[in-house]
């Protein structure tokens, strides 16, 4: 998620602070990912994705959906409508809070993702994930 922020990219990724800065630094000296000033508290960095950064994260998000389209391929349009169903019911009953979805989210293909049963829960919670200054 662009402009997130490396206190929420900890909780995604289930790492301490510590060893998430050092991840970001070693993405950043890669050229994967560069910080930028938060747009709402100057004290905190926004991580964006470099063109470089945005290449490697679409071969791994590529290879991610070859592996789930390979294994839900033996399944009907109707067995996948009712695995939507049960998956989006799921995750709506196990989301926490608002930091936990981006834990839930970290995974997701953002494109593909344009009714994402997380952010309607958080909405019909009265959580607005895009404007919280939490990303």
């Amino acid at each position: 998620m662009p402009g997130l922020s490396i206190r929420m990219l900890s909780i995604g990724v289930g790492l301490s602070h510590a060893a998430t800065v050092r991840l970001v630094d070693r993405l950043a000296a890669e050229g994967l990912v560069e910080r930028r000033e938060h747009f709402t508290d100057g004290r905190t960095r926004s991580l964006y994705l470099t063109a470089a950064g945005k290449v490697a994260s679409d071969e791994v998000l590529s290879s991610r959906d070859e592996v789930i389209a390979e294994g839900l391929s033996i399944l009907s349009p109707d067995e996948l409508r009712v695995l939507c169903d049960i998956a989006e019911r799921v995750l709506r009953h196990r989301l926490e809070n608002l930091e936990h979805s981006y834990r839930i989210c970290r995974l997701c293909c953002y494109e593909g993702c344009t009714n994402c049963p997380i952010d309607a829960e958080l909405h019909e919670r009265g959580v607005d994930r895009e404007n919280s200054g939490e990303a």
